[in-house]
């Protein structure tokens, strides 16, 4: 028999999501040991830092979302909500830094799964103030933000989680041998993730599922550098007497043949190499000397064609790089590929850019806003938001084709003021909302106005009828 739900137990959490921290050190759910802990962060950054196709990738990423526009919404048209609207603007435009420059900070939680922030408060006491916990451009005595400092993934030594419910308390970050180490808590930071997988702290990051293709990518590139060089200079060959290889060889031949291959392994094509070879010649068998040199070397080139092209195999792991992050549509110009097929794929891109946006506002709400609130004693009631704007551009022949199609089932949109003022700012088109509305208006008035002017005639003539 299944027994009742009991309100304790519906409110208690009773399980974790997996087992993902060891005395705080992160325990990523990851089977390859390699993308662990810091040994991920330091194979993300090389693959970011490294490699062209992920460099080209990421940057077209952060750069989309550096020109999304980020703009404070008040909770309602009245003015008092206006008002903390306008003070959470003042808050963001007082900091030390621009918050586009904490946003472009900020998006490097894409590539490590996690970023961590730690946010400085002031006192907001005036411009004249020397100290900068009090320097502000504003007298109004709130708490606003000083500044949001990056705390590089590399230096976050461990998470401190709630054993019970999961949630990340703050991090320990090491510093170095001499400095020992800082805890930051999260009430006092902006914690980015991407997604979590088993409640994960560190996140996943978007680079995950190119790794099999960088390290195939990066090996071949490496295996191509070596067989083009040894192409372009030669493999060196040495012809010395066999008995300087024979198992009998004196202690001096033995260390002559150890000094020629280091020679050998050191020989470049470049205005650096040289071979110092001995005068002496091998004897013939009368013990006379012969034209044939004691110690013989040469550069011996290929004279066919590599039997695989790697052209393809590179093109096609460039490929599932940026497939990887749905960036492909870079590429499409190498490849040929259709307008239809890049405008898809473009538009794929796009929309999943507006999650990772959208993660960074929602960060921005409730650990930066709701903070701002809570610190100042503030009315949750009058609380604004930051929201972002589009990331993909809209089509402007699409709406158009649209808005027809609404035309011919009989639904106008001219007359609701805010759709059409929707459609003007798409557009990029000045548009006055109000003088709109009174356009309307007077229009409405003037044709009831025509339509009594028309009826006027008809009721007279029926009264008059009527009195007869």
């Amino acid at each position: 028999m299944v027994k009742k739900l009991s309100e304790a137990n519906a409110k208690a959490t009773l399980g974790v999501a997996g087992d993902n921290t060891h005395n705080g050190q992160i325990r990523a759910d990851e089977f390859l040991p390699e993308l662990r802990g810091k040994k991920a962060i330091r194979k993300y950054r090389e693959m970011r830092d490294n490699d062209s196709t992920v460099g080209a990738v990421m940057y077209s990423v952060e750069q989309i979302l550096r020109d999304v526009d980020l703009h404070v919404k008040p909770v309602d048209d009245s003015d008092a909500a206006k008002a903390e609207a306008d003070f959470v603007k003042s808050v963001l435009n007082d900091m030390e830094h621009s918050l586009d420059d904490h946003v472009a900070e900020a998006l490097s939680f894409l590539s490590y799964g996690f970023g961590w922030f730690e946010v400085t408060y002031k006192r907001r006491v005036g411009p004249n103030e020397r100290s900068d916990k009090k320097h502000s451009k504003y007298t109004d005595g709130r708490l606003g933000v000083r500044k949001i400092s990056a705390r590089a993934p590399w230096t976050i030594n461990r998470f401190e989680v709630d054993s019970k419910t999961g949630d990340v308390l703050g991090v320990e970050q090491s510093v170095g041998l001499m400095n020992g180490k800082n805890y930051i808590p999260l009430n006092k930071s902006l914690y980015y993730r991407t997604t979590s997988i088993n409640g994960d702290p560190s996140g996943r990051s978007i680079l995950r599922n190119a790794y099999t293709s960088y390290e195939y990518l990066n090996n071949i590139q490496a295996i191509e550098a070596i067989a083009v060089e040894r192409e372009l200079a030669g493999i060196p060959v040495a012809r010395i007497p066999a008995e300087y290889l024979s198992a009998d060889a004196s202690s001096a031949q033995a260390g002559f043949v150890y000094n020629l291959q280091q020679i050998l392994r050191d020989v470049k094509f470049n205005e650096q190499g040289y071979i110092i070879l001995p005068s002496d010649t091998y004897p013939d068998k009368d013990g006379a000397p012969s034209s044939t040199r004691l110690v013989d070397i040469e550069l011996m080139a290929s004279n066919g064609k590599r039997n695989i092209d790697i052209n393809p195999i590179v093109s096609r792991y460039q490929h599932d790089i940026a497939r990887s992050v749905l960036s492909e549509f870079l590429l499409l110009g190498s490849s040929g590929g259709s307008y239809a097929l890049s405008k898809s794929k473009t538009d794929l891109f796009l929309r999943a850019l507006e999650s990772y946006i959208q993660a960074i506002v929602d960060v921005l709400n409730k650990q930066l806003v709701e903070r701002l609130w809570q610190l100042n004693g503030l009315n949750y009631d009058l609380m604004p938001t930051i929201e972002a704007g589009d990331v993909a551009p809209h089509d402007l022949r699409e709406i158009a084709s649209f808005l027809r199609n609404l035309n011919g089932a009989n639904i106008d949109v001219s007359s609701q003021p805010e759709v059409v003022a929707d459609l003007m700012d798409i557009a990029e088109i000045d548009f006055n909302e109000e003088s709109y509305v009174n356009a309307i208006k007077e229009k409405k008035e003037s044709a009831e106005q025509m339509m009594e002017a028309q009826e006027a005639p008809v009721s007279g003539q029926a009264q008059e009828k009527e009195t007869k």
